[in-house]
């Protein structure tokens, strides 16, 4: 694999304060060997951002957000602006469509920085046999077109959280058709794509071996020194 392995920490609403520091502290002292090509980048809650900002100075840490509102500024009580973005629970929880999706996607990238665009069906959809269906309406509506770079993550709402992953072949289904449909439909040059969903270190490996992905995206596993340590280790 020939593009750097991304591995995307999302910590959700977790850690305070201290327990956020002890947790960078103990990832920064991790000794990677000099072959590798991780980006490790750690997405935490809103106002944990300008403590985790300090403490990854210096460090190969990358910073990332959850969100971000698709505006500069304004009077958008609760909102934060400017940042990285996407999940499905986001979807679900705060009836954002498509079109707020695009909305963030345009904002982000005319300010230079990398959206991570997450994709994925219910459970319905996967059972109904509408998931594709559904994969597709998202990244023709959530993208632009003629992009040099995008990370995709697919992140099945129905596995979120709930210790149940697709099968290899249904991950490495969609990622050949993210690829083909960004490809040739949108004239995206570049995809990473990334498994997000349950993922934990020990079925890591093995997502990593048989669906020829790009990295993952983690919840509550990265926010276990023990889990996250093992898997940025093996990427």
């Amino acid at each position: 694999m020939n593009q750097d392995t991304l591995i995307v920490s999302n910590w959700k609403m977790n850690l305070n304060f201290d327990s956020a520091t002890q947790l960078i502290n103990k990832i920064k002292k991790i000794k990677f060997p000099n072959s590798s090509k991780i980006k490790n980048i750690v997405c935490p809650q809103f106002l944990l951002i300008p403590q985790i900002s300090k403490l990854v100075m210096r460090s190969k840490i990358i910073l990332g957000s959850q969100d971000c509102h698709h505006k500069i500024s304004g009077s958008f009580t609760g909102d934060s602006s400017l940042e990285l973005l996407k999940h499905s629970e986001r979807r679900i929880c705060h009836y954002e469509n498509n079109m707020m999706v695009r909305k963030k996607v345009d904002f982000v990238l005319a300010n230079k920085l990398n959206p991570i665009v997450c994709v994925g069906e219910s459970l319905k959809e996967r059972q109904n046999g509408k998931y594709l269906e559904t994969i597709s309406k998202q990244l023709d509506e959530c993208l632009p077109e003629k992009l040099k770079s995008i990370v995709i993550a697919y992140e099945p709402v129905w596995s979120i959280g709930s210790g149940s992953t697709p099968t290899f072949k249904e991950i490495s289904e969609i990622n050949d058709y993210t690829n083909n449909f960004l490809c040739k439909q949108k004239k995206i040059q570049k995809v990473s794509f990334l498994y997000g969903g349950s993922v934990n270190s020990k079925n890591f490996f093995d997502i990593m071996n048989h669906c020829n992905v790009n990295g993952a995206l983690i919840g509550g596993s990265s926010i276990k020194f023990d889990e996250i340590n093992k898997i940025l280790l093996y990427a």
